[in-house]
Formats: C-alpha cells, structure tokens, sequence
C-alpha cells in the first residue's frame, strides 16, 4: 500500500525506537545483563514479546560469550531462545549472521513501516460496536484470544493491563467481547500494542470501531507522538483511514535457536 511519507524530528524517531526495543519490560520479568536485558515468563513460553534477548552491538565484546550465555539462560528455563536485535541497529545480526550461525541461531529479517498520528481520523465506526475503555481485567475476554486462535497473547494482556499507563479497550458486539486494542504510554510517546478481533466478527467493523475510540483518545489527550506498525496491509488500510502515516520503515533482525550440530 502506498502512502506519502512525512518527517517527524530525530530525536522523536530515538524516542520512538527506544520505546520499539523496551517494551516488554512492561509486559513480562527481565534481567540486566551488560550487552542488554533478557526478557522472560516462565508461565507463557509461547509469547516471542515476553521471552527474548535484546542486545546492542556497541555493549558487546565477544558476540560468542553473549550467545552462549543466552542459549544457557533461555534452556535452563525451557524456553526456546531467541535474541531480537535492536530497531536502531539495522544490519547487525545479518552482518554476524556465520557466528550466529555456529552457534546455533538461525537469522530471520522482516520490514517493520513506522507510522505516526498526523492527520485527522477519518474512520466510521460500526454502531452496533459497543467500546469501553477498562482498567480491570474479566475473565471473559479470554475468549477474544481463544477464538482468535491467539491464546498465549492472553497473559501478555493481562499483565499490559496491570499497568497505570496502559490504554484498554474492548469491543462488545450484541453485549459479548469480540475485540481488543491495548496501548501505552512513556514520556509522551504512546504505542499502539496489540489489535485484535475474534475470528467469527472480523469483516463487520470491529476492528475500525476499536481504532477510532483509540485514536479519538490520543487526539483528545494530545499526545507528543502515537506510533505504531502494521501487519499486513489490511492493518494499514484502516490506520490510514485513523491518520496515521508512515515515517520510516526500519529492517527488524530475529535470531531463533536452532540448536549447534553436535547436540
């Protein structure tokens, strides 16, 4: 899809990119090591957000030790390792993609469009769609994600929602919970997290009715920056619609351990 890009400060690109590799901090336990954090939930080990390394290149003096010991972290708890580069250092993991290599990650890259809130929201919501913004978790939206086939996204949400900067919102359809979009906001900068519709109520607006209530919040509250990034063309049909508009498309690296030859 094709849209005009916009420019937007550097430093609120850095604030942005920032916010892109820290995240998880909000969503799931952590350790500080010197070349980054190692992100973990031992009680959701499918969620890719809540279990995996970060590192930055300027940190690290041997990559092979950084390897070892987040292979070594990662396997004593059971959980498949896996390292995600920082937005900011594009190019890296490709660069050591031989000793990533030999020491069991293979290299996954992906595009990641950046788009920001910049110009009036244009969406029509569903009317029949019912949005609340909430702050307490019920137990009924588990079936969002059931019936989305997501079903280890639900952890992740509810501890989203523990948070005071978090932003909720469930969509209700003939009074049942059909769909969710969750944000957060650090420093002014609020990031768009997670949009989902159960499978059986997507085509009828929902989706479109859930961004025009979140997108209405931060053009009331007059957020410094509302960023976030499609998936698919689908997602960004709709967050065209809201106004949002790209800025920079940023080349994402994934590590995921495969396991070394002699094992």
């Amino acid at each position: 899809m094709n849209t005009k890009k916009i420019t937007i400060d550097k430093c609120i690109l850095e604030k942005i990119y920032r916010e892109e590799d820290l995240f998880p901090k909000l969503i799931t336990s952590f350790e500080l090591r010197d070349y980054g954090f190692l992100f973990f939930n031992e009680e959701d080990k499918d969620s890719f957000d809540s279990n995996h390394a970060l590192i930055y290149k300027n940190r690290i003096t041997d990559l092979g030790e950084v390897l070892e010991d987040i292979t070594s972290f990662y396997r004593g708890k059971g959980i498949k390792p896996s390292i995600y580069q920082s937005i900011s250092e594009e190019g890296y993991f490709e660069e050591n993609k031989e000793l990533f290599s030999k020491y069991g990650f293979a290299i996954f890259t992906e595009s990641q469009k950046y788009m920001v809130l910049a110009e009036k929201n244009r969406l029509l919501p569903n009317t029949e769609v019912e949005v609340l913004r909430v702050n307490t978790w019920k137990e009924a939206y588990k079936d969002i994600f059931i019936k989305a086939d997501e079903p280890w996204e639900i952890e992740v949400a509810k501890r989203a929602l523990a948070n005071e900067n978090t932003l909720f919102f469930v969509a209700l359809y003939q009074d049942e919970p059909v769909g969710m979009l969750y944000a957060h906001v650090t420093d002014g900068v609020c990031r768009g997290d997670y949009l989902l519709v159960a499978k059986a109520y997507r085509n009828i607006g929902v989706g479109r009715t859930l961004m025009n209530s979140f997108t209405e919040y931060c053009n009331e509250n007059v957020m410094n920056v509302c960023y976030l990034w499609p998936a698919g063309d689908a997602a960004e049909r709709i967050y065209v619609e809201a106004g949002f508009r790209e800025v920079e498309t940023r080349i994402a690296g994934r590590a995921i351990y495969k396991g070394r030859e002699l094992e």
